[in-house]
């Protein structure tokens, strides 16, 4: 795929999708002056989504918004402390195993690098139950990890939160995810 593809898409045997970041011809920036070239939101190169980032993408553009949530070992004693554990965590099913989460998050991390998702954390979704990840056995085993590592000394964190969020396209996403549907 060529520059001069801008608005299409093309998905090649290897299994991933490559798309131009401008909607149209003219994606609305001035990548080019007489002086100099200048950067803009659009890169102008083709844009390779793996399969999952396409399928994130695609269903993004049908829902709006999705849930998401990280877990944070942090000390009841000592506020700065605080670390993510894992993150982004997205759940289809409160099953999901930590390889499933895994291969997800990665899709994920992958969408927010290239500028075309949100992950926010402090934005939790009205009309979403958040059950399924507060229920999850996977954020039980995590729960369970951290309660082990209390009885241990110098062990830094004695507390397991889940932090309750949401995944948003960026402007960038939306033009990215019309171009996929």
């Amino acid at each position: 795929m060529t520059n001069n593809d801008q608005g299409m898409k093309s998905t090649h045997h290897h299994g991933h999708t490559h798309t131009h970041g401008c909607s149209s011809g003219d994606c609305g920036c001035s990548s080019q002056t007489a002086e100099k070239e200048t950067a803009c939101c659009c890169s102008h190169k083709p844009l390779v989504l793996d399969p999952q980032e396409t399928v994130f993408m695609q269903e993004l553009a049908q829902q709006g918004c999705l849930p998401v949530s990280r877990y944070i070992l942090s000390s009841s004693s000592e506020k700065e402390v605080r670390f993510e554990m894992l993150a982004p965590v997205y759940m289809n099913d409160p099953s999901d195993g930590m390889e499933i989460v895994k291969e997800k998050g990665a899709a994920l991390k992958g969408l927010k690098e290239k500028g075309l998702i949100s992950l926010d954390y402090d934005l939790r979704l009205t009309d979403y139950d958040y059950k399924p990840y507060t229920e999850a056995a996977l954020f039980a085993y995590f729960k369970d990890t951290v309660e082990e590592g209390k009885k241990r000394p110098g062990f830094l964190g004695d507390t397991a939160e889940i932090e309750l969020g949401a995944i948003t396209l960026t402007d960038a996403g939306k033009r990215i995810a019309e171009q996929l549907t």
